[in-house]
């Protein structure tokens, strides 16, 4: 019975016609950035094209979270400085954060709080990122804000059945994943997959989005979902937003040994959970990506014309 549940959900999640896309912009920009041959001019020249995503990728550039001393004024001099996949990570962010940030699901599930959860485990990875020497710091962020991603769909599209999850979960005292597993055979881990998948993300996004809590279940490139498993764990330690229940995750020692972390566990987790207090320092300095959510982050007509239109003149 499991088997066909799981079946079914697949199906219904990849069929659901309300299923949010991505920006042609943004999936051309994945495709750009992929190729070893597009410079920072063509990179500038493609996000120039859509003025709301320009907007907001500078806005996230001068915030607080990256801490330039002086303004980035337009996207070229924001690849120039960030790098080509902190940029792409960026627009793959504020893409998808977009697409599900006024979307209705269930009344148990807090959406404000899982958010804010999401941002804490792409700020929690950014940190953990330069502590265990993962060089792609701005993917781990936009790793750790999609990592939970199937919980909103089970929220949005799938009602009934999420609440039952959340009961058992709560009558339990159950971890949500294995209350998941319970009511539909699947876990937030595999649908959030599923919809990376659809949308043809990078084949490491994908993977960290369905092995965050399994990392040791890869044998190879286990590194970014090694790094997002370790960072949910310190999210979930400082009670920070709410991914979905009380129970905290079990620990994958194989996300420690990834890192070259051969310590007892219990020493290994008692080291990772002392960066609690640089996690809420870089959250206060997070809220450029809240406000996202919010929607309170519209730019002023004389932002965008400066953010695409200074594209020329600052590539060429």
């Amino acid at each position: 019975m499991d088997e066909l549940k799981q079946e079914r959900l697949r199906k219904i999640t990849e069929s659901i016609i309300g299923l949010p896309t991505l920006p042609t912009v943004v999936t051309q920009m994945i495709g750009l950035i992929d190729n070893p041959q597009t410079s920072a001019r063509d990179v500038s020249r493609l996000i120039a094209t859509d003025q709301a995503l320009t907007a907001k990728i500078l806005k996230l550039a001068n915030s607080a979270f990256y801490g330039f001393p002086r303004e980035i004024a337009t996207v070229n001099h924001a690849v120039v400085v960030l790098g080509f996949e902190t940029v792409k990570s960026l627009g793959l962010s504020v893409s998808i954060l977009e697409r599900f940030a006024g979307g209705v699901g269930h009344s148990a599930f807090d959406r404000q709080k899982f958010w804010e959860h999401c941002i804490a485990c792409g700020v929690a990875a950014r940190i953990l990122a330069s502590k265990l020497r993962y060089r792609v710091q701005g993917e781990a962020v936009a790793a750790g804000i999609l990592h939970d991603i199937g919980k909103l769909v089970l929220s949005q599209y799938f009602d009934e059945e999420f609440g039952e999850i959340i009961e058992l979960a709560h009558a339990d005292d159950l971890y949500i994943g294995k209350a998941e597993e319970a009511v539909l055979g699947v876990t937030h881990a595999e649908v959030g997959s599923w919809l990376a998948g659809r949308w043809n993300l990078p084949d490491q996004l994908v993977d960290a989005i369905a092995y965050h809590h399994t990392p040791g279940r890869l044998e190879r490139n286990a590194e970014l979902p090694s790094l997002i498993h370790l960072a949910d764990l310190l999210c979930r330690r400082e009670c920070i937003g709410d991914g979905g229940g009380d129970r905290m995750p079990i620990l994958d020692p194989a996300a420690l040994r990834t890192f070259g972390i051969h310590d007892e566990p219990r020493a290994a987790m008692k080291r990772l959970f002392a960066h609690g207090n640089e996690l809420h320092a870089e959250m206060a300095k997070a809220d450029a990506f809240a406000s996202i959510i919010r929607g309170d982050d519209e730019a002023s007509p004389a932002q965008d014309e400066r953010g695409s239109g200074g594209e020329e003149e600052a590539a060429g």
